[in-house]
């Protein structure tokens, strides 16, 4: 099925024609409350299982008041709080019958006992206060019921058991209370731009509905919403695909659809052959890494071309014995412009480029970048004086015509710096730019943090602006097409956040692209790989 993220209003635009379509609030919200409760009941059985929901006032306490009721017909001990929400209404009259103890919030000092009394014995807690409609800052009384979820979050678990450790989510690596599951969204997170209200209790995981909103996959929103789960709530395919929305979010199932047949007939030159260029004295291991991502991928062939003097330290590394050489000139580990007279002879052969990893930034390496892309810096126009000629130019050498080429890393720091629009250079559509957040700050001339506050839009504008695919890695990793398609990363997770990862990354596009896939499918696809490991 193919998910997408949206931002508040289109949510609110598909929700209403779903609504329209016969496919009625009330089924929507039942949906999501039994989606919610599942999610608790395949990560903890009704054993000394308790669950406290605190229940908002909107459509997002309606959730939790239904989660609450089917967790109470499975044998779960429910206890529920309404927050600006009455005890007689026909939901919370549902979820009594079933079982569920409601305590109404007045702010009293009895009533706030009695909430710290619940969430110390708990053993999950359901955040459904509020949900995508949150602009203003969070005050009281609401303010002090998050202090008082925030303390019983930080507290210890109660006991250390088998039980325990099963419920414990994999990833999770200190010590915790309960399990927080937000519902839509943590409270005080906006959907819309990722700011994070400072009362904002961070989840372990967050249920979701029909797809992501968009404030939820930019930090600092990123951060807080712990597992994200993406919960099916009937919506008719037909209104999902009539429904606008900010762009695709990658799914494995639809990633597999992406690559291409491997016959059992085919042989090394079938599934394509990708040539790495990158290495300093400096920076050995990362043209490495790329290749080896490239060799994962399935590509028939890789060849890691490097400076002469790296060849020795990377030779003898037995990941890298099926991979085949290419030795280089340089000046002191550095490639020099000189080459590419060796690749000119040697790119005819390949069926796509990776180049950048670990090149370092010298004048004379930048020099290369820019001779293998082809880019010319514009002349400074040379005065003439009476009828003398200015001295002609000379005729520079031709630019082998390059394959499908991944630019990352230090060739994008060349492109920053280079005095000229390459943008205007460079064929459209033909290469794919993986800058994370600090080169593309570079790439446009701004700041860090203006490029995570637009992530999404930002890489969509560049996309078109460069007419090439634009990868921009980070936790949820947007790839924009120039013609404005967006597809997202469904991983976020530290154990990425580590030197490397970026060229293998690289390396798997370049090997997807050898084996003939699409530039935008390849690079939408490579992050679903790079992501299983965090995963699973």
């Amino acid at each position: 099925m193919t998910l997408f993220v949206y931002t508040v209003e289109q949510m609110r635009a598909l929700e209403a024609a779903a609504d329209r379509a016969g496919h009625t609030y009330d089924t929507m919200m039942e949906r999501a409350g039994l989606a919610v409760a599942d999610v608790i009941t395949t990560r903890h059985n009704t054993d000394e299982t308790r669950v406290v929901v605190l229940v908002g006032p909107g459509h997002n306490g309606g959730d939790g008041l239904v989660a609450s009721r089917v967790l109470a017909n499975r044998g779960y001990q429910v206890v529920a709080f309404l927050w600006r929400r009455p005890v007689d209404e026909p939901r919370s009259q549902a979820a009594r019958q079933a079982g569920v103890s409601l305590i109404p919030l007045d702010g009293s000092e009895d009533g706030w006992r009695t909430l710290e009394r619940a969430l110390r014995r708990a053993s999950v807690i359901v955040d459904a206060l509020l949900g995508t409609g949150v602009s203003r800052p969070i005050g009281e009384p609401l303010s002090t019921l998050l202090e008082r979820l925030r303390a019983a979050r930080e507290q210890p678990p109660r006991r250390t058991s088998l039980v325990w450790a099963q419920t414990e989510p994999q990833h999770s690596l200190r010590p915790r209370g309960p399990t927080l599951v937000a519902v839509d969204l943590p409270t005080g997170l906006n959907a819309a731009t990722g700011a994070v209200d400072p009362a904002t209790v961070p989840a372990d995981i967050t249920v979701t509905f029909a797809g992501p909103k968009a404030g939820m996959l930019l930090p600092p929103g990123s951060d807080v919403i712990g597992e994200l789960v993406v919960a099916d709530i009937g919506i008719p395919t037909q209104v999902v695909s009539a429904a606008e929305h900010v762009g695709e979010f990658m799914s494995p199932d639809v990633a597999a659809a992406l690559v291409p047949p491997r016959p059992r007939s085919g042989h090394k030159g079938t599934f394509g052959r990708v040539l790495v260029v990158g290495g300093s004295a400096n920076f050995v291991g990362a043209p490495a890494l790329a290749a080896e991502g490239a060799a994962r991928s399935g590509a028939g062939l890789v060849t890691l071309a490097v400076p002469t003097v790296l060849a020795s330290a990377l030779t003898a590394r037995p990941d890298l014995t099926s991979i085949t050489w290419l030795m280089l000139p340089h000046d002191l580990g550095a490639l020099r412009p000189e080459a590419l007279n060796v690749l000119a002879e040697e790119l005819p052969k390949y069926d796509a480029l990776v180049v950048g990893m670990g090149l370092g930034q010298e004048p004379v390496t930048q020099a290369f970048v820019y001779k293998l892309l082809g880019l010319r810096a514009p002349e400074a126009p040379r005065p003439s004086i009476g009828f003398v000629r200015s001295p002609q130019q000379e005729p520079e050498e031709p630019v082998p015509n390059l394959p499908p080429t991944v630019l990352d890393a230090d060739a994008l720091n060349a492109l920053a710096a280079f005095d000229g629009a390459w943008e205007e250079q460079l064929p459209a559509g033909r290469f794919v730019l993986t800058p994370h957040p600090g080169e593309m700050a570079r790439l446009m001339g701004v700041n860090v943090s203006d490029v995570q506050a637009r992530r999404l839009a930002l890489a969509r504008q560049q996309a078109k602006a460069w007419r090439q695919v634009v990868v921009l890695k980070g936790a949820f990793t947007v790839v924009a097409a120039p013609d404005g398609r967006v597809s997202v990363s469904p991983f976020a997770h530290p154990i990425l956040a580590t030197a490397g990862t970026g060229d293998v990354l690289a390396g798997l596009i370049g090997g997807l692209l050898a084996q003939g896939i699409p530039p935008f499918d390849a690079a939408a696809w490579a992050p679903i790989s790079t992501g299983w490991p965090a995963r699973f």
